[in-house]
């Protein structure tokens, strides 16, 4: 297999330039003969996901972020990227080599007691691998090469495409966060940061965050203790008792606010692979590549929004709090009642459904997830203009709290509320 990653701008613009093209064509042959649009998107979607296969490593990972930023996409394309998990191509044990020795200023087997070259994992960007160090198990994450240069490039693919898709919205505030997370995750001397402060604050004996080991870690290769857990398939497949799914989820239900609330930080990337099923009931949280800061003043607001909305306030209170979020125009009262009531509301009314009642039972209500994708891409349908701009910020918490919930309902998990009702009253 080949596993060069192509680099240059003449190289990876030959893969970016054939692929917009053959969407253009797609996209006129539906205009001129009426054709069905299903197929239509389904066709676009491969034409995708082969160019990401010519461009290998970031291209996936811009795809897998898209689906979380925009999941409004039509369901050819969420298909083709809960495919995309796994297609990352593995690096050879030369290139590893290489790297390490460019990185740590030794050879694996002179930086490390023993190395396994062939990975065991792939993570954000990078693979890992297994190796020991004065008697510690450490995971040692290795980058793609190139991956840095390439996301300028990949970024123009998905954009166009993604144009296609979201039918005339302006996706470019979407498009350009997800550029600026991507560059945080492929600087790894950032996500040590992010993995050493969660390990020191998050205060949960149950959530187990590994140590980063300083002197063997540099901006492509991070050294961390190794977890021995289950991944979250192999963690279902072993059919837990209902005991053990309710206890996992409420984990990571009180760990996610907990961090928001305390830290003002989220781990804000909900892949189900970014967790370990430990014994003793315990759970790893690994991948700190995408950790979201959150404002102060943006949290307060935030907080008091969905207090209000939890307290059943009325319509022009809430949109007054939109107003100062900067995600309604100041318009007419009878303008920003109708505009609240057909795009935000229903968001809203999603959003405080697990949290109204003291328990939420995701087994019982399995569908919520999919009824909160297909609300969201009912309400960009209705969207249009009306709103120049949503708040980042909220667009991160509220759309890993959605794929949180969507791990839930695959645990068919009951979740209780009581202490991030507490959480959000003591705020």
């Amino acid at each position: 297999m080949d596993n060069a990653l192509p680099t240059s701008k003449l190289s990876r613009g030959t893969v970016v330039g054939k692929a917009l093209l053959k969407i253009g064509a797609k996209k006129t042959k539906r205009f001129l003969s009426n054709g069905n649009k299903t197929k239509n998107h389904e066709e676009i979607a491969d034409i995708i996901f082969d160019a990401l296969g010519e461009l290998k490593g970031v291209s996936v990972k811009i795809a897998q972020q898209v689906a979380l930023g925009m999941p409004f996409l039509p369901p050819a394309y969420l298909e083709k990227i809960s495919k995309s998990f796994n297609a990352i191509p593995t690096i050879n044990k030369a290139l590893v080599r290489k790297i390490i020795k460019s990185e740590l200023h030794a050879y694996p087997q002179d930086a490390f007691d023993s190395f396994e070259m062939e990975a065991f994992a792939a993570a954000s960007l990078g693979q890992v691998h297994k190796a020991t160090k004065d008697g510690n198990a450490l995971a040692v994450k290795v980058q793609y090469p190139g991956i840095k240069k390439s996301i300028e490039s990949d970024m123009s693919l998905i954009h166009f495409g993604m144009k296609r898709f979201a039918k005339g919205q302006n996706i470019d505030h979407i498009i350009g966060e997800i550029e600026e997370r991507l560059y945080e995750e492929v600087d790894y001397i950032l996500e040590a940061k992010n993995c050493t402060f969660f390990r020191e604050n998050m205060n949960n004996s149950n959530i187990i965050i590994p140590k980063v080991y300083p002197a063997l870690s540099s901006e492509k290769v991070l050294t961390t203790s190794f977890l021995e857990g289950l991944d979250f398939e192999t963690y279902l497949l072993a059919n837990p008792s209902q005991k053990s799914r309710d206890a996992y989820a409420q984990l990571i239900f009180d760990s996610f606010f907990h961090a928001l609330y305390k830290l003002k930080s989220i781990h804000a990337d909900p892949n189900p692979g970014n967790f370990l099923f430990m014994q003793g009931g315990k759970l790893g949280l690994i991948d700190f590549g995408c950790v979201k800061k959150v404002e102060d003043d943006f949290l307060k607001q935030y907080n008091q929004l969905h207090l209000n909305l939890l307290e059943n306030e009325d319509d022009m209170s809430i949109i007054t709090q939109y107003l100062t979020l900067g995600m309604i125009e100041e318009q007419s009262e009878k303008e920003m009642l109708q505009f609240y009531r057909e795009v935000i509301k229903p968001l809203d009314t999603l959003y405080k459904e697990p949290l109204i009642d003291d328990s939420y039972d995701f087994k019982v209500h399995k569908d919520f997830s999919k009824r909160g994708f297909e609300m969201v891409f009912e309400v960009q349908q209705k969207q249009f203009h009306s709103v120049h701009k949503l708040n980042e910020q909220f667009l991160f918490i509220n759309r890993t709290l959605l794929g949180y919930y969507a791990l839930f309902e695959k645990m068919g998990a009951r979740i209780e509320t009581g202490y991030v009702k507490e959480l959000m009253k003591g705020m």
